[in-house]
């Protein structure tokens, strides 16, 4: 399937980038038409082809950020691998890399390096911790700036021990800050023919991600208050729902619907700072009530009252969801390695079918030959530079 009408059609882009954030940003890069060559290590490939069960040489991790991608697998550490890198580097409109602070400088592939080839660069460089400060040279996962700063001390458990949300929420957000970021540069290297250097980590991109919760904190001097009352989870008859009537008209609908009218006149619940102050004796009160009835039962009752609530659904529930069937927001697509599998749609990108090659992650080094043809190897050198393990060859036993 061709898509000559994406925003990004003839922009091409080097990603030197593995595991998600980086990844994830180039993805977005592809997925609005643009031509991404992920360069990536022979024999292992990008670490997200490692990261949760792996079928060959994909995860789910490595078919969402590599969606759309082509793979040319050269070994950095050689030098004719480096100079197939240098001339993409030259060749690209966008480039983008998270290695560890100083390393890329070693293979002049830094910043510095490459705007002397490539004036008009915008040049994406993603770390942990940034690319000064104490912490600069040290590794860093999603896991270890959850803990950091400070997402894991508002996500406790019953018993007050923090807890990792199970989702790589800031390398996913790292990599959507960094493509709005590069392609609001790239529209300023259209206007103005400039190019940018881009530096951002997981660490500034999860302050702006918690920023309302960082501001919340300093004004209450660290000890937030919830947001209203009654808002949480509740265990039903048959599971869990998500319950939020902490407006006044709300709170008043929800006490006729559990059969407590008489709290609509108690003056300890008579406003939202009154339900805050008092929220352990009546979520006390409500919980037991809640138990009562199946989360279907509650979902009806209280959606006819007009009161925020969802049912708390398992990933596999969303697959017969007639919400989520609604609006498209899945569709199953067949994955050569993985078999068929359900997709997301994104907004203002093609939606996920079979035959668009924009669905598909590349496997490892499966565009070896027609990246290095374009760049002007011969079918003599690409056969030497595959026997001396300079590039690597594209297996479907990876």
């Amino acid at each position: 399937m061709v898509h000559d009408d994406l925003p990004f059609k003839g922009v091409k882009v080097l990603d030197l980038s593995q595991g998600v954030a980086g990844p994830y940003c180039g993805m977005h890069f592809a997925r609005n038409g643009a031509d991404v060559i992920k360069l990536e290590p022979p024999g292992t490939g990008c670490w997200s082809r490692q990261l949760g069960k792996a079928i060959g040489d994909q995860t789910a991790h490595s078919v969402v950020v590599n969606r759309g991608k082509r793979s040319l697998a050269v070994d950095l550490k050689a030098p004719d691998g480096l100079e197939i890198a240098k001339k993409l580097a030259t060749e690209c409109n966008v480039m983008i890399q998270n290695y560890r602070v100083g390393k890329l400088a070693k293979l002049n592939l830094d910043y510095d390096s490459v705007v002397k080839l490539n004036p008009k660069v915008i040049y994406v460089a993603i770390t942990g911790f940034g690319q000064k400060g104490p912490r600069c040279d040290q590794p860093a996962t999603d896991s270890v700036m959850q803990a950091y700063t400070g997402m894991m001390s508002i996500n406790r458990d019953i018993n007050g021990l923090p807890q990792r949300i199970n989702m790589l929420a800031i390398d996913f957000s790292t990599g959507l800050y960094a493509f709005q970021a590069a392609a609001a540069a790239l529209y300023g290297q259209a206007m103005r023919g400039k190019g940018k250097l881009i530096e951002t980590s997981l660490l500034e991109s999860a302050m702006v991600f918690q920023e309302a919760a960082i501001i919340e904190s300093y004004l209450q001097g660290g000890d937030v208050e919830p947001i209203g009352m009654p808002v949480g989870s509740f265990k039903t008859k048959d599971g869990f729902m998500s319950i939020n009537a902490r407006r006044d008209s709300q709170f008043k609908s929800f006490c006729t619907v559990i059969g407590r009218k008489k709290w609509i006149e108690d003056p300890r619940f008579a406003g939202p700072r009154q339900r805050v102050v008092n929220r352990d004796y009546l979520m006390s009160q409500i919980r037991p009530i809640i138990e009562t009835k199946t989360s279907d039962e509650w979902n009806k009752l209280i959606s006819e009252a007009d009161i925020l609530n969802a049912k708390v659904q398992s990933h596999i529930d969303l697959f017969e969801d007639t919400q989520v069937q609604a609006v498209n927001a899945i569709r199953w697509v067949e994955n050569d390695t993985l078999g068929r599998i359900p997709m997301a749609t994104v907004a203002g990108q093609p939606i996920p079918e079979t035959d668009n090659c924009l669905t598909h992650s590349p496997h490892l080094g499966q565009h070896n030959d027609e990246v290095l043809m374009e760049l002007g190897y011969g079918t003599s050198q690409i056969k030497d530079l595959k026997a001396n393990g300079v590039v690597g060859t594209f297996s479907r036993e990876y």
